[in-house]
């Protein structure tokens, strides 16, 4: 698990979890925001070099997201696609499947449907 916290900061915690053959799981809980897009790159980034064909990010415990947050979702999709392999959202909470509807995002990153039991 990832935790990346400073004094006056959002707070962005990362646990990663290999669920299959190829496929890891990013649960992704607090602000995916201008302080931490960064720390959520380089967890997408991390499970690609170790492997993954595809990485499952559940932001269904994100509770706010900036334009850098956004930015990171694109770059993570963009990296992915590149590199033949698949990015995924599962989960967004109301607010944040409304920022991807209204900047047309929701036609553009791959979104998943919530597993059986979540």
């Amino acid at each position: 698990m990832v935790e990346d916290q400073r004094q006056g900061e959002a707070t962005l915690t990362i646990a990663t979890a290999a669920v299959a053959d190829g496929v890891v799981v990013l649960t992704v809980t607090g602000a995916l925001d201008y302080h931490t897009a960064g720390r959520f790159g380089a967890a997408v980034q991390q499970a690609f070099e170790a492997g993954a064909a595809t990485v499952t990010a559940d932001v269904s415990a994100v509770g706010f997201t900036d334009s850098s947050g956004l930015a990171a979702l694109i770059r993570a999709h963009k990296a992915a696609h590149l590199a033949g392999r698949r990015f995924a959202l599962r989960g967004p909470d109301h607010n944040l499947r409304r920022i991807l509807t209204v900047t047309g995002l929701d036609t553009v990153l791959d979104i998943a449907e919530p597993s059986a039991g979540d």
